[in-house]
């Protein structure tokens, strides 16, 4: 069971989200997970990365933002893990922070993308990169730093939204952004 503190913290992350914009995550956000609960979606993906599956679970688990698990956890050639739902995409990052994890959903017309914690790295700002059939090109937006974060986009296509973030802190009138990007992550339609 979640604590109260837990899903306080989810709910208002969730309703700042809703209410558009760009928002810092606090660290107390990104506990450990706790044991898996029992999945009864349809087929039954298994969840095997504890970070996956907690963000999952925060964004409101089969029946929330992301919902059931589309397909089996795939490995990436960095040591990452990704993995899709019917919403969307959720990946661990661990060369951004041991428990790095990003996640892309859409919702209601809108692309939404969170990240963190990038502990032990805290940055100046974030670098986000977006693309989208709309939007080829992509588009990238510096938003505050801190140790996670959060922002929408309100889409312009039906197709998917692909994120990736890089933590940089600002030196010399320059970034320097030594983590590099994130693994990318798609929103589902």
């Amino acid at each position: 069971m979640l604590s109260t503190k837990r899903r306080l913290t989810g709910v208002v992350l969730g309703s700042l989200l809703a209410l558009g914009g760009t928002v810092a995550v606090p660290a107390a956000a990104h506990a450990v997970a706790e044991s898996p609960a029992r999945v009864t979606c349809r087929p039954n993906y298994p969840i095997p990365n504890q970070f996956v599956y907690q963000r999952w679970n925060q964004l409101g688990g089969q029946n929330g933002m992301l919902g059931c698990p589309i397909g089996v956890n795939k490995r990436l050639a960095n040591g990452a893990e990704r993995q899709r739902f019917a919403n969307g995409e959720i990946a661990w990052s661990p060369d951004q922070g041991h428990r790095m994890v990003v996640a892309a959903w859409e919702r209601n017309g809108y692309a939404y993308f969170t990240w963190g914690p990038t502990d032990p790295y805290s940055y100046s700002v974030f670098l986000v990169r977006y693309t989208s059939a709309a939007d080829a090109g992509g588009t990238q937006r510096e938003l505050r730093g801190g140790n996670a974060g959060g922002m929408w986009v309100q889409k312009r296509t039906s197709g998917d939204y692909s994120f990736n973030v890089e933590g940089c802190d600002l030196r010399g009138g320059g970034h320097r952004c030594l983590q590099h990007w994130t693994v990318p992550v798609s929103t589902r339609n």
